[in-house]
């Protein structure tokens, strides 16, 4: 019988992540235990890696806040137990998160797949899927007609310009190089500025005057958050949800605060979430479920073994427009099988 796992273990923040065998976790009440499939690497992986992302994960820890997988225990509760053998998209904030050959989750953080759907591709459903449905729902509440967004050409901003626009939101979408203008075209993008042009500023201006844009959700923080909240009009709120820059926002203007009324609040997924009701959460789990293999689908870029974590971790950092880097757990005995098959089919011919 199996007593140990493979999995990715993280020391302390911002020390090296390693792959070792650890103890089977036992999931409490509430939770269940699942054998995972597939897990992404995501942006705040990568900030939780480094001790720049807030988690109640204490350390040692396994990391990964999200995967897919199959429920096979449950801690208690009848939640858990409707679950049990069931194949789920997960979400993971405890010590054992998605980076290991078994995970637990709250029984309320799990997505029933279904039959439609691979594990690879259900993985990706709730870090980003999530969070685009969650802001459409404040650029609604807002009542803009278009929103702002730096960092478009990440998964989470091909996804925004596909959901935003079936829903009658414009996206102007911020990028840093124009070989990222054909990829947000195919999806559908028809605004995009380069913030490296020395007109940017002053085109951006023109369009959000034209759109009437008043939400800005920022994915980078540092001094072009300010500098995009500026040219914003008055009563216009920036929403920080992340900080690819590795700096603290910047250059924003008293003047806006204090007499044009705009504001620059942060934007955190988990937090979100809090303030619904469990229906609400409901009915955007099952939103969320019914959009995944179209507008909120995830392109994947490569798959590793849990073994090549670390390489899989570097190519994911210098190529994260590509798309996800995902980490199974069963890669090389496929790698293996298949080779095994080829073999045997070179020796009869």
């Amino acid at each position: 019988m199996q007593i140990s796992m493979r999995a990715v273990v993280l020391e302390g923040p911002g020390q090296e992540a390693v792959v070792k065998e650890i103890p089977i976790p036992t999931p409490q009440s509430g939770q269940v235990l699942i054998k995972v499939d597939s897990a992404p690497i995501n942006p705040s992986d990568i900030a939780f890696l480094h001790g720049a992302y807030s988690s109640g994960k204490q350390f040692p820890c396994v990391p990964g806040f999200e995967g897919s997988g199959t429920v096979i225990a449950n801690g208690g509760g009848i939640m858990g137990w409707r679950l049990v053998g069931k194949r789920v998209a997960f979400y993971s904030q405890s010590q054992f998160g998605t980076y290991g050959e078994y995970s637990v989750a709250d029984a309320l953080g799990c997505l029933e797949l279904e039959n439609d759907i691979t594990l690879q591709e259900a993985c990706c459903s709730f870090v980003n899927p999530l969070t685009v449905i969650s802001m459409l729902e404040v650029a609604k509440e807002h009542k803009t007609q278009a929103v702002v967004h730096t960092a478009a050409a990440s998964q989470l901003g091909r996804m925004m310009v596909r959901h935003f626009q079936a829903n009658g939101v414009r996206v102007i979408n911020i990028i840093r190089r124009d070989a990222q203008v054909e990829m947000l075209k195919k999806e559908g993008a028809d605004i995009i500025l380069n913030s490296s042009d020395s007109d940017f500023l002053e085109k951006l201006k023109n369009v959000i005057q034209t759109l009437r844009a008043t939400v800005f959700f920022d994915a980078l923080g540092g001094e072009l958050t300010g500098k995009i909240l500026e040219v914003m009009p008055s009563h216009s709120t920036c929403y920080v949800y992340g900080g690819l820059s590795l700096k603290p926002v910047g250059n924003v203007s008293i003047m806006d605060l204090i007499f044009k009324d705009k504001k620059v609040v942060g934007f955190w997924l988990t937090q979100y979430l809090k303030t619904k009701n469990i229906i609400s959460q409901a009915l955007l789990l099952n939103q969320l479920k019914g959009l995944l293999k179209t507008n909120l689908k995830t392109i994947v870029a490569k798959t590793v073994d849990v073994s090549e974590f670390k390489e899989g971790l570097e190519f994911y950092k210098k190529n994260m427009s590509e798309g996800k880097v995902l980490i199974r757990f069963d890669q090389k005995q496929q790698q293996q099988q298949q080779q095994q098959q080829q073999q045997l089919q070179d020796k009869q011919q």
